[in-house]
């Protein structure tokens, strides 16, 4: 029952020709504030509101909307547990959305390099479309073994809910070759084996690079990066087509927890914003953006 509430919330808010915008102003006119960003990431299914002021607006969204009192809250079922990431989390159905897709689809690529290459430094160069899309995402890698024998890492793409995963391409660019690659049959989920040339041994560091497209992308409000391991550095640089109204970092600390939305962030001439964390722990960062 609560996988279904943001879908009967994201029916509602279409079926009133309501923009997020407008929803956003008038639950401010009853006093309540809640970002566009968040409302988004409720009708996606990529956070769910469980504080108390969270569950105020959700209520007012129901009389807003037209909808039967308690309907969409009654969706939400019990909070959803709380604390650090467990080894659970790790197997990918608590670090990204859709949860279960993600699990289904990653899975059964798992194999004795997992856990094996911790990340000395990760960069994710992502390029929005003036169709307000991501069209690509070029990622950097330079992994450090913590012991003998992996010789492939796992890329994993989650796109926006809607799109095809058949649309979504993976190409090997630098120091590896491609794999198998599995693609989930019912939501936007891929997940590619990058092969090394050889296995490495313990203390040993491998760069590699990779790049995801979208052929037929869905409009995008944020780009975010799970990691199921701490790293060392991670920079994510996004480059818009066409300027956002706002753009700001996030983070997800717990998993299924609520996403900690953070300052705007700059806007550079190049239409470019990027943030940069050293000694990132597991769990979620991104850069989201609100179009109106």
């Amino acid at each position: 029952m609560p996988d279904q509430f943001h879908s009967v919330l994201r029916a509602a808010i279409e079926d009133s020709g309501l923009t997020l915008d407008r929803l956003r102003h008038r639950l401010a006119q009853r006093g309540i504030q809640v970002s566009v960003t968040s409302l988004s990431y409720w009708q996606q299914g990529r956070s769910r509101p469980e504080r108390a002021d969270s569950l105020r607006a959700v209520h007012a969204i129901e009389t807003i909307l037209g909808m039967p009192r308690h309907s969409l809250a009654a969706l939400l079922g019990p909070p959803r547990p709380r604390g650090r990431w467990t080894k659970r989390d790790r197997n990918y159905d608590g670090i990204l959305a859709p949860s279960d897709a993600l699990a289904e689809a990653v899975t059964p690529m798992i194999g004795p390099s997992d856990s094996k290459l911790r990340v000395f430094s990760q960069e994710d160069s992502v390029r929005v479309g003036t169709d307000r899309a991501i069209q690509s995402v070029h990622t950097r890698f330079v992994v450090e073994t913590t012991a003998d024998g992996p010789d492939r890492h796992l890329a994993v793409y989650c796109a926006e809910p809607g799109t095809d995963s058949a649309d979504i391409s993976v190409k090997a660019v630098a120091n590896c070759r491609l794999g198998r690659v599995r693609r989930h049959p019912g939501a936007a989920v891929i997940a590619a084996e990058l092969l090394f040339d050889r296995r490495l041994r313990i203390g040993e560091t491998q760069f590699f690079d990779y790049a995801i497209t979208i052929s037929a992308p869905t409009a995008s409000f944020d780009y975010r990066r799970g990691f199921r391991y701490p790293a060392d550095v991670y920079v994510l640089r996004v480059q818009f087509g066409a300027l956002p109204a706002r753009v700001h970092g996030f983070t997800q600390v717990k998993p299924h927890g609520t996403v900690i939305v953070e300052d705007e962030l700059i806007v550079t001439s190049g239409q470019w914003v990027h943030r940069a964390e050293r000694t990132v722990k597991p769990g979620v960062i991104g850069i989201g953006w609100e179009w109106d």
